[in-house]
């Protein structure tokens, strides 16, 4: 069974002549002669059989009337969707059948549709037939301007391919271009960058350049080698414009029968403008030769070709197909910078929405950073307060268990006054263990000697008869004593109870 099967030979075949088929058409044509489309074991043979073979036939010069082939081959790629350079060539030779079906609408349709794919798929094989074909769709609407821009675009691929009888090519057809608007210097220009590539031309590309070659030298003045030129060319293949050429070099000579026989070839030329000149050239001749009959003749089928040529555009509908495309084009990127619009404008919105949140969240983020901070500041200054507390505490009971107090209080027992001794042996304690304290009082300036130890003993909770005691007074000096105090110390009004509240609690 595996030895029966012919589906990996087709599949062979089929790829054998995709790689060739640029270069070599006739080969990948014999290549796909043998198989047909019921030969073919699936659908993807098929379709890619007939994107061959129709790409074939156009290289060879040729063009189909029924475009079902190549139609099947797109509808295969398009539903596909994984081979987006097979679909360009599917659509290129999709739209030149259809051209040749004068079906003009669809094919400028599908062959613009495969301009946009070009750009991404890069491939200059692929650029330089497309452009090439839409500069000749160009050129038969007489759009000079967009034919010389697909040519000159198509020239580009060409060289990027490296392929000297593709550039021969196009090159030749930029020059007849510029020769058919009489633009010598610039016809000129693209004759001498042909010059170089003639050895290496063949076929019909080398018959167009030898006959735009014969028409350079005949505006150089050598008419010899235009003469040579065009006769090398028509050997190759027949071309009118070297017909034509040769008739007016004919006439030159004085050869007008020759010349008058080529003229009337030239009028079955496919291209119009030759057929216009050939026109005027036998008018011409024939007024000269007062035959005035033949010249009306021609004269009158002349302004019919004026109005051919003037009606052509129209008749093709491209100009009106590409502003239609234009139209479209600009429709649509509008719709994209609306829709991209859109979205940059949900963007922000969204953006603003997560900005706002975020700021809602740091906000409440810092107040409860603030409120923890607040309660930790609260904490720590309430421990604080204990440690002073603590602290206080335990001076104060270092202090109270220091021998002086307790001599102090032996003393005011005894009713015995205290020393100098005594007092100063008091504030060492004091500075000893209570330092603040001293330092609060001695940054009274107006205090008095016998106001601080009145101070020191009622911190230490001395009861006022034995302060009095203590320092020989009475107690109702004492008493008044405290009273001054609680204003000198502290700045307040009130009785001695409040002096000592006030005292003791620093």
């Amino acid at each position: 069974m595996a030895g029966c099967s012919h589906e990996q030979p087709c599949q062979d075949s089929l790829l054998q002549a995709e790689r060739i088929i640029d270069q070599h058409p006739d080969s990948a044509m014999l290549l796909l002669a043998p198989l047909n489309t019921d030969s073919l074991a699936t659908t993807q043979d098929s379709a890619l059989y007939g994107l061959l073979f129709t790409e074939a036939i156009h290289r060879k010069g040729l063009t189909f009337n029924d475009d079902t082939l190549i139609a099947q081959s797109e509808k295969y790629y398009r539903n596909v969707g994984n081979n987006d350079c097979r679909l360009a060539r599917s659509l290129l030779h999709h739209a030149i059948v259809r051209y040749s079906q004068q079906s003009y609408a669809e094919a400028f349709a599908l062959i613009k549709e495969a301009e946009e794919m070009a750009a991404q798929l890069g491939d200059p094989a692929f650029c330089y037939e497309l452009y090439a074909v839409l500069g000749d769709m160009y050129d038969n609407a007489y759009d000079k301007t967009a034919t010389l821009h697909y040519y000159q675009r198509s020239l580009d691929a060409a060289r990027q391919a490296r392929n000297d009888q593709w550039a021969a090519r196009m090159l030749n057809n930029m020059a007849t271009t510029f020769d058919q608007l009489e633009e010598r210097d610039s016809f000129m220009y693209y004759m001498q960058q042909v010059e170089p590539l003639l050895p290496k031309l063949d076929g019909v590309i080398r018959a167009v350049a030898l006959c735009n070659m014969g028409s350079y030298q005949l505006k150089e003045g050598d008419t010899i080698a235009a003469k040579q030129s065009l006769i090398q060319a028509l050997k190759l293949t027949y071309l009118d414009k070297a017909n034509y050429l040769l008739a007016n070099i004919a006439k030159g000579e004085g050869d007008f029968n020759r010349a008058t026989n080529l003229w009337y070839q030239t009028l079955q030329a496919e291209e119009l403008d030759l057929q216009i000149k050939a026109h005027e050239q036998l008018i011409r001749h024939f007024s000269q030769q007062q035959d005035f009959r033949r010249s009306s003749e021609l004269s009158q089928r002349l302004n019919d070709l004026y109005r051919r040529s003037s009606e052509l555009s129209d008749r093709t509908g491209i100009h009106g197909m590409q502003q239609q495309y234009e139209r479209a084009q600009a429709e649509q990127r509008q719709y994209r910078l609306v829709i991209i619009l859109l979205g940059i404008a949900s963007l922000l919105l969204l953006l603003l929405l997560s900005l706002s949140y975020y700021h809602r969240w740091r906000i409440r983020h810092y107040n409860q950073l603030v409120s923890d901070i607040s309660i930790q500041l609260t904490d720590m200054e309430q421990l604080r307060q204990k440690l002073n507390q603590q602290q206080q505490t335990d001076q104060q009971q270092q202090l109270l268990a220091a021998d002086i107090i307790a001599r102090l209080r032996t003393l005011a027992q005894r009713g015995q006054p205290a020393s100098e001794a005594d007092w100063t042996a008091l504030v060492e304690a004091y500075r000893q263990h209570c330092p603040q304290f001293l330092t609060m009082l001695s940054s009274i300036n107006s205090l008095q000697s016998r106001e601080l130890n009145v101070c020191l003993l009622i911190r230490l909770r001395f009861q006022p008869s034995e302060v009095a005691v203590l320092t020989a007074s009475s107690p109702q000096s004492v008493t008044n004593l405290r009273v001054r105090l609680l204003q000198k110390v502290f700045h307040l009004q009130g009785g001695a109870r409040d002096f000592d509240e006030h005292l003791r609690e620093c």
